[in-house]
């Protein structure tokens, strides 16, 4: 699928131009405050988003094989664009671009058409994320300036899907077909050699045992099996908890077909919570080998000025923390610390010298002045085993980010 940043700047103008103009041709329309203004008529409404992150990362690189080094830059990490909105009580609408982020071309991010017949159901297509409690979280909302390894490493970020889910006030329940991300090529139409894109399934349930205004237990599992059909292999790999630099655990391209198993646990009870996902990957290589891969992280976060994370059961995710004392009304805003722990074991690939083993300590601190403003702190240190080359790389990260959304 050929992405061109001609065509998504002229069809993001397209978009914002036909619906002003309904807008403006609207009666009765209201105008409130979601973080940017949401203009509404009746069931009609429309509302500019976007989000931009500056982040500063230093890297202190320590390795058995080669040259120590140390590495700074000050970065664009997200830039952001997109519209959202209704258009009666079923039907809803979500397109967002990436603006050059991370020196990279600009791209889709959601990009989804979703229908509701009632309450508890709904059928949505387009470029989405489904699994994985940490994955779906918006990266607004979680606790540190990256997901870390685990996300890294599964490759479970935005694709092509179809999806049929269901919930109620605490549980969900979705089912998917998947393909290929939005933003990739289109595989070259060649009688000889095939032109199918990937493929796959997948599905996650999520359930709430206790839900309660003080607390929260979250429970999930999920499911994804998926085929590279005439595309490129599978890769594994792992970044230092942190965007920037390079990887030095990885697999190298080995994947033709993977089925993938997680697990999904977060607690929260007033301003402390823990959250933690456990995920094993079959990989069926050429040749009929296998391999088993893991991935793991562990994570708690606290509120000292009282705030709690805010859980979604009926979405099975966290969304916006509601901020006590914010500056804009004369109050100190909120502070939250965290820390977690990381694992990612790839050593079960034979005849790759660098899948190995990679784990990490991380602590964070996060001030919030108001709830769409966020400056951010992470101090990692990284571990990057490789037994069979005797190539292992410790990793020393410090960064840190200024972040608003609107």
């Amino acid at each position: 699928m050929t992405t061109r940043t001609s065509l998504i700047g002229g069809a993001a103008a397209g978009v914002l131009l036909v619906l002003a103009a309904g807008q403006a041709q609207a009666q009765d329309t209201t105008v409130q405050w979601r973080g940017a203004p949401q203009w509404a008529n009746d069931s009609l409404t429309f509302k500019v988003r976007g989000r931009v992150y500056q982040d500063y990362i230093y890297q202190d690189v320590d390795r058995a094989v080669g040259a120590d080094f140390t590495a700074s830059n000050t970065r664009l990490r997200t830039a952001r664009l997109g519209v959202e909105g209704t258009w009666n009580t079923n039907w809803s609408y979500k397109a967002e671009a990436s603006i050059a982020s991370a020196g990279g071309s600009t791209q889709w991010e959601d990009l989804i058409l979703e229908y509701r017949p009632n309450d508890f159901t709904s059928l949505s297509v387009g470029n989405f994320k489904t699994v994985s409690l940490e994955n779906i979280t918006s990266s607004r909302y979680i606790v540190f300036m990256e997901r870390g390894p685990f996300n890294d490493v599964l490759d479970i970020g935005r694709v092509m899907n179809v999806q049929a889910k269901l919930n109620g006030q605490n549980w969900t329940a979705a089912v998917a077909v998947s393909g290929d991300s939005v933003n990739n090529a289109d595989v070259a139409t060649n009688a000889g050699t095939g032109s199918k894109e990937v493929f796959g399934f997948n599905g996650r349930v999520t359930y709430a045992p206790i839900l309660t205004d003080t607390q929260a237990l979250h429970l999930g599992v999920w499911a994804r099996q998926r085929n590279r059909e005439d595309q490129a292999n599978f890769t594994y790999q792992t970044r230092n908890n942190t965007n920037y630099g390079a990887r030095y655990v990885s697999t190298g391209a080995i994947g033709v077909k993977d089925q993938m198993l997680g697990v999904e646990g977060a607690w929260v009870y007033r301003n402390f919570s823990v959250q933690g996902e456990w995920a094993k990957v079959n990989v069926e290589r050429l040749a009929d080998a296998e391999a088993d891969l893991s991935a793991w992280y562990v994570q708690a976060s606290w509120f000292p000025t009282g705030e709690t994370r805010r859980y979604e059961a009926n979405k099975g995710e966290f969304n916006r923390t509601r901020i006590l004392n914010p500056v804009t009304s004369g109050g100190m805003g909120a502070l939250e610390l965290g820390v977690r722990y990381d694992n990612v074991d790839l050593t079960d690939v034979r005849g790759v010298a660098t899948a190995g083993e990679y784990q990490a300590v991380t602590l964070g601190a996060n001030w919030y002045p108001h709830p769409y403003v966020r400056f951010m702190a992470n101090y990692s240190v990284s571990e990057n085993d490789n037994p069979a080359v005797a190539q292992d790389v410790d990793v020393k990260t410090l960064q840190f980010r200024a972040q608003f959304d609107f």
